[in-house]
């Protein structure tokens, strides 16, 4: 029971967590712009900056 509770298992722990909290920080806005260049006929290829400032712009950052 010891070693579950370990400074090793921790610094694992907390590594797993600060790495997906990253993950989810970077890749699901870009994983947003994706689908929305792909599922609306009327929204123009651009750069990946430009369609998420068009998506903050018309739905807010919050939505």
């Amino acid at each position: 029971m010891n070693e579950v509770f370990s400074y090793e298992s921790l610094v694992h722990a907390l590594s797993g967590a600060v790495g997906s909290v990253t993950a989810m920080t970077v890749f699901f806005p870009l994983d947003t712009a994706r689908l929305r260049l792909q599922v609306d006929e009327n929204r123009k290829a651009k750069s990946t900056p430009a369609v998420l400032a068009e998506i903050v712009k018309e739905e807010g950052l919050g939505h």
